[in-house]
């Protein structure tokens, strides 16, 4: 029986390729190992295609379109600053409509378990241009019970985000942290697009970070988010220091990560005259990046635009030293909050969910389940 041949667009190829981080040959060596001439050229056999789909995480008939479909918007605002920002790609897609589907399993868990009550600080501030920020940040302080003079002493730059995110999860917000699409390493996040999102559901909030972010700046972009649930703003976030939302978010997050009064007498004491090397100074004490550190700096009119913006260039063309996580294992419950995947993994080894759906869910195979718990309990 003769073997049934499609031609596909080129162009729907090379999307593919291009959203997988891959190059078209090593495309080709994942779908016509013994037939990659005719790939490239678009030619490709039913089970090939059916591979193509798969990998490229589409409908099969979409193979068939002269141009890739265009992305389905989140269900949440973008408030990047609009200038010189990416557009949202197909991996910021990936990554939020992956973490809705988390969002939507967790909800059904708790309504299961009688936890569905809704919690009391998302939407407690309503912004206005009156709303002081450090109201704000002093509650989120106290609910999360956050103790800056005690934590800053006892974490590292790599630490400080994981010490964190544990007390923010304790407080009822599941923490998401990867610089990846799922688990795919070819698929790299872009900081230049995103560097975090929320979602502000009253039962279930959710913060992401981008982790293909300095881990310096990461612990930032973490509490602005989480100053977006206190507001019940929901939305994508780029640090924007224009729009008032964005603006707002910033000094909530500064006043917790360097209260104003503690920031000053360290600025203070720094008697280096040349603005850019005292940021730099100050920034190593509050364990935050140079970029928040001149954000900061600037909401207390201690330096001018021009020097924030020195600092930001300086900082987007810096190489990103990013934390490797250690083992898989141990990134596993980093990408997937620690406090979702425990709640996953537990209902999975008791039965109560299936291997497959439990594999789903953390993006990955069944076994990988089953062997994340067992290094898990060898600990």
């Amino acid at each position: 029986m003769a073997v049934v041949e499609l031609q596909l667009s080129r162009t729907m190829i090379d999307w593919i390729a291009d959203t997988q981080g891959l190059s078209l040959e090593a495309l080709a060596e994942q779908v016509m190992p013994k037939k990659t001439h005719k790939f490239l050229n678009g030619i490709v056999s039913k089970s090939g295609a059916e591979k193509l789909a798969k990998i490229g995480g589409v409908p099969f008939g979409f193979l068939f379109l002269d141009t890739p479909p265009i992305a389905e918007p989140p269900k949440i605002p973008d408030l990047r600053q609009t200038f010189n920002s990416q557009a949202l790609g197909k991996n910021f897609f990936d990554v939020y409509h992956d973490i809705e589907y988390k969002l939507e399993w967790y909800k059904e868990y708790l309504k299961e378990n009688g936890s569905d009550q809704k919690i009391e600080f998302i939407g407690k501030f309503k912004y206005h241009k009156n709303l002081s920020h450090e109201i704000v940040a002093q509650d989120i302080v106290n609910t999360i019970k956050f103790s800056l003079e005690k934590e800053i002493k006892a974490v590292t730059i790599d630490s400080y985000f994981s010490k964190a995110s544990r007390l923010i999860e304790n407080a009822g917000i599941l923490v998401f942290k990867n610089g990846v699409v799922g688990n795919n390493n070819n698929r790299k996040l872009d900081t230049k697009e995103f560097r975090g999102f929320c979602i502000a559901d009253s039962i279930a909030p959710i913060v992401f970070v981008n982790a293909s972010d300095a881990m310096s700046a990461q612990v930032f972009t973490l509490f602005h988010e989480v100053a977006h649930l206190w507001l019940g703003v929901d939305g994508v976030s780029g640090w924007d220091t224009e729009k008032s939302v964005e603006a707002f978010c910033n000094k909530v997050a500064a006043e917790i990560l360097m209260p104003r009064s503690l920031f000053m007498s360290a600025w203070n004491a720094d008697f280096d005259e040349d603005d850019v090397y005292k940021i730099k100074n100050v920034s190593r004490q509050f364990k935050v990046s140079n970029f928040a550190c001149a954000i900061r700096a600037l909401q207390l009119g201690l330096i001018d635009s021009s020097t924030l913006e020195y600092i930001k260039l300086e900082a987007n063309n810096k190489p990103k030293r990013e934390s490797s996580g250690g083992s898989f294992f141990n990134t596993l419950p980093v990408r997937n909050s620690h406090k979702l995947t425990n709640i996953i993994v537990s209902r999975a080894m008791s039965q109560q969910l299936p291997l497959r759906e439990a594999g789903v869910l953390l993006n990955v195979k069944a076994d990988t389940v089953v062997d994340f718990h067992k290094n898990r309990e060898s600990l």
